[in-house]
């Protein structure tokens, strides 16, 4: 097993072979499911979809205009949906830049590569940093608020196939929508798009821009040209088709946001304790993708890139069958 993994070129952390997570797979594993949607902190919900659920929710019921204004599109309700994303992604992302790659608190452990960010003219305003947070709130953000402000104009004007005006007429769907559907079914539409994206007029136009960032930050996770944006955060759209409360989908712009947020953090675990503990930060998965581009265009979740035979599980052996396929 020692010969199969990959050897980092920068030095950095390898958590060894990669294997899907027990939700499409034949026969049922019910009880590993179980184990994996509700374990803590390793877990499908616990800790970081919990966490953004609950960023969802303080922005549900604090920071939402009345419903009634949402009939006709107005500059004031539009604004404040637009400062409280971000208010959402500034701190948020900023607080895992800080913490990693400010402050170092952690110094390198758990980090993929050792490297720093990078520096210097190939980035916009000199470093990769600046370039990424201009992408993440100068495109980013105004797309994902224009995409939730068109879902709340069409619920509250009742364009929606399948509304749900109030949850507790459908409890049980609303809680397996929230807290496993949604994640799912993001990871499900971004290996397609992503797959899109990398057809080579639109990689050497587009995608390219979000593929300089080779070694990731958390401001990484969001620094993509516009178009891809566009792209990207169309998953809220899928409201439109299936049944939904607007927490559904304000949870689905959220969680879109932040999860590549975290899963760009550059660091496979966050230590949260003197004791040396830790909860799961970003994706080793993903980090591949970055590292060697033409592999998991898709997430741990779906099985899809084992289906199309684009998945690197990490390993040299796997490594090489991928590439010499390609080749």
């Amino acid at each position: 097993m020692e010969k199969e993994q990959l050897v980092e070129s920068g030095g950095g952390w390898n958590p060894g072979k990669l294997e899907y997570k027990p939700l499409f797979v034949w026969p049922p594993r019910p009880f590993a499911l179980l184990k994996w949607l509700f374990h803590f902190p390793n877990g499908h919900i616990f800790p970081w979809a919990a966490i953004h659920i609950i960023i969802t929710l303080i922005s549900y019921v604090y920071f939402l205009p009345a419903f009634e204004r949402f009939a006709n599109f107005q500059w004031d309700w539009v604004g404040i949906i637009f400062l409280r994303n971000f208010i959402i992604l500034f701190v948020y992302t900023g607080l895992w830049h800080l913490h990693l790659h400010t402050f170092r608190s952690q110094e390198d452990k758990f980090k993929y590569n050792l490297k720093p960010l990078g520096k210097g003219k190939k980035w916009l305003f000199g470093t990769q940093t600046r370039e990424n947070m201009f992408w993440s709130l100068c495109s980013a953000l105004p797309i994902w608020t224009a995409y939730e402000c068109i879902m709340l104009w069409c619920y509250s004007n009742d364009y929606m196939l399948f509304p749900i005006h109030n949850w507790l007429d459908h409890p049980i769907y609303f809680c397996i929508l929230l807290f496993i559907l949604i994640p799912v079914i993001h990871h499900i539409h971004f290996y397609f798009i992503h797959r899109l994206i990398h057809w080579p007029p639109l990689y050497k136009y587009v995608h390219s821009l979000h593929h300089k960032n080779v070694q990731v930050g958390p401001w990484s996770g969001l620094s993509m040209h516009p178009v891809e944006h566009l792209l990207y955060i169309s998953t809220i759209f899928v409201h439109f088709v299936i049944p939904s409360h607007p927490f559904h989908f304000i949870y689905m712009g959220i969680h879109t946001q932040l999860g590549a947020t975290k899963g760009h953090s550059g660091y496979e675990r966050l230590v949260v304790g003197k004791n040396g503990s830790s909860i799961p930060s970003a994706g080793y998965f993903h980090y591949l993708h970055h590292k060697y581009f033409e592999c998991n265009y898709g997430e741990i979740t779906s099985p899809l890139d084992k289906w199309f035979g684009s998945f690197h599980d990490g390993t040299q052996k796997t490594h090489d069958k991928l590439f010499r396929q390609k080749n």
